[in-house]
């Protein structure tokens, strides 16, 4: 009974964080980068023509680009010789933010609130790193590309990750003071059954 009851009060901000956790960890694959204006309308009209022909990208690709597109073209990038130390910051950068990401979904998945919370402020801090070197560069926000939604989502799912592990917090807290107070009462039970026998 008592394990039951505090499945059930620990089980709505477990799903909670543990599925905005997981929608974060997608936003490594949502558009990070979508093209606009005379880039978008060219990148459309010339959608078979090869946009990075060593990984195999066509322009249709390049109208949204997902940081693992990112990745992949700075990869590609260390493999030409071209820009090596800035693209290794990148891949280290990005994969510092994929790797907190998923250690968040564990840490839900075990249903360890501090655990996540430690590191879905870190995938944040992470990620605003990436965002700032990219602006830093010029290479998004500028000219020819915009935030794609994971720009933004990556912030919204964050931070519905931290209410979520903070909710999951105080049930747990709840869950251990509700078993407390019943070991508490089982034991008087068991007082008073004894004085009763004697």
């Amino acid at each position: 009974m008592k394990k039951k009851l505090t499945t059930k009060m620990m089980r709505y901000p477990v799903l909670i964080t543990s599925m905005s956790a997981f929608v974060m960890l997608l936003m490594f694959f949502m558009p990070y980068a979508s093209a606009k204006g005379e880039r978008r309308e060219y990148l459309i009209k010339y959608a078979d023509s090869m946009y990075m022909k060593e990984i195999g990208m066509t322009y249709a690709d390049a109208v949204h680009i997902s940081l693992f597109e990112y990745v992949r073209m700075y990869a590609e990038a260390i493999n030409q010789d071209m820009h090596k130390v800035i693209s290794i910051v990148c891949l280290v950068l990005i994969g510092i933010f994929a790797g907190f990401t998923l250690l968040t979904l564990l840490m839900a998945l075990l249903k360890k609130p501090i655990g996540i919370i430690i590191f879905d402020l870190l995938a944040l801090g992470a990620f605003r790193i990436v965002c700032f070197d990219f602006q830093d560069r010029g290479v998004v926000p500028n000219s020819s590309y915009s935030c794609g939604i994971a720009g933004y989502m990556v912030y919204a799912t964050g931070v519905v990750v931290l209410a979520g592990a903070i909710w999951l917090f105080v049930e747990k807290r709840k869950a251990k003071k509700l078993a407390k107070m019943e070991q508490k009462s089982v034991i008087q039970e068991q007082m008073v059954s004894d004085e009763n026998s004697n």
